[in-house]
Order: structure tokens, then C-alpha cells, then sequence
């Protein structure tokens, strides 16, 4: 027998191999709901200024479907953080504003063959874009005489590229419901805003946010 005709024989064999297990396993559509705290870095601007943000919340909505121990799914979410204050020129001032993602994301989720007791741990990652929105974010009570007696207040938004990482464990609750638990980073574009007073335009980098998460997911 010919080497090439081997070669056709155990790809064949292969293909029909996995065609069976994927046949074999179940599609499961899902749903989920997810809820978090996020812990987000501080925002860097190009002008000497950086700007401490609050712990945040995020709400994230998705739909999906489980073949084996892959899951894919489309996610619609929300980020938002207030300033908590501003450092630049050598102080901390109060500051003002807030900063918030509106994002829309595609997801793959790998929930390995294996519990540890009641729980099923799952890896994923994800990309999409997101809308990094800056607003009114400013720093006052710059000392008279420095580069600048105040920052902002500035708003500005744009749309781009966006990614996370994700992991955690479910716990089924039911056949058809499972809660979640977990941890999650997300990253979006930074901004530029021009015509700012005292500045001709100034670049806000994007939000870098860690979260801790929890939600619902309910298969079909």
C-alpha cells in the first residue's frame, strides 16, 4: 500500500473520528447574567496627570452555545468607575469624573472534563469592541503660578479594539441553572481629546480593569 494512501486512510479515520464525538456531544444553548466589582487601574494621561479611580461595577449579558467542553458565546456589557482623585506636578487633589465602557464581545470558554467536588472550573478568553467614554474628568486646586491652576474638566469617547481574559467555576444549582464565580480582566483603547484648555489635546489611556464576578447561567 502506497505511503499517500495510508496518509488519505488515517485522515479519514480521524475526520470520522471526531465527526462521531461531535455528534455524540450535546449542544447546549445558553444564557447568563453576570455582576461584578471591578478594581480599576489608575487612568494615565500625557500631560503629567494621572487620575485614582474608585472601585467600580460591571454588568455583563450573553448567549451562547456548549458543544462538548467548548463554549462560544456573544456578550453585551458595562463598566463605569467615578474619579477618586488626581496626582500631578508632585500633589494629590481631589478629582472629578468618571470613566465607563460600553462593550460587545465574543467569547470562547473551555470547561475541562474534570469537577473539583461540586465545582466545574472554566477558562475563556475573549475580543470585541468597546466604547471608552471619559467624562468630565478633571483636577482642581493646582497651586497659581504652576503649569496649570486646574485640569479639565475634559469628556471625550471612542470605539476600538478590546480584550479579556476570564476564569472561574460553576456549580449547578439544577439541570438547567448553574451559578458562577469568578474572575475577570478587561482592557480597552485609550482616547484622544483635543481643543482641552491648557492643552492642545491630551491622550487618556484605556481602561485596565480587574473584576470579581457573579452571575447565573441557564442552559436550554
Amino acid at each position: 500500500m502506497r505511503l499517500s494512501t495510508i496518509t488519505t486512510a488515517t485522515i479519514t479515520v480521524a475526520a470520522a473520528s471526531f465527526l462521531a464525538t461531535a455528534a455524540s456531544a450535546q449542544v447546549a444553548p445558553y444564557v447568563a447574567v453576570t455582576g461584578g466589582l471591578t478594581f480599576p487601574k489608575d487612568i494615565q494621561t500625557d500631560t503629567g496627570i494621572s487620575g485614582d479611580l474608585k472601585n467600580g461595577y460591571a454588568f455583563t449579558i450573553a448567549a451562547g452555545t456548549g458543544l462538548g467542553p467548548i463554549r462560544a458565546e456573544i456578550e453585551g456589557s458595562y463598566r463605569r468607575s467615578s474619579v477618586d482623585g488626581a496626582r500631578g506636578f508632585g500633589l494629590e487633589l481631589p478629582g472629578t469624573g468618571s470613566a465607563s465602557a460600553l462593550s460587545a464581545m465574543a467569547n470562547a470558554y473551555f470547561d475541562p472534563a474534570f469537577n473539583i467536588g461540586p465545582l466545574q472550573p472554566y477558562v475563556g478568553g475573549g475580543i470585541g469592541i468597546s466604547r471608552f467614554r471619559a467624562s468630565d474628568i478633571g483636577a482642581v486646586g493646582l497651586p497659581f503660578g504652576g503649569p496649570v491652576t486646574s485640569f479639565g474638566p475634559i469628556s471625550g469617547d471612542r470605539t476600538g479594539f478590546a480584550w479579556q481574559l476570564m476564569a472561574g467555576v460553576g456549580i449547578a444549582l439544577t439541570e438547567t441553572t448553574s451559578i458562577t464565580a469568578g474572575y475577570r480582566y478587561f482592557a480597552t483603547p485609550g482616547v484622544t481629546v483635543r481643543n482641552v484648555p491648557q492643552f492642545n489635546a491630551v491622550r487618556i489611556d484605556g481602561l485596565k480593569i480587574h473584576a470579581v464576578e457573579a452571575g447565573l447561567r441557564f442552559s436550554f
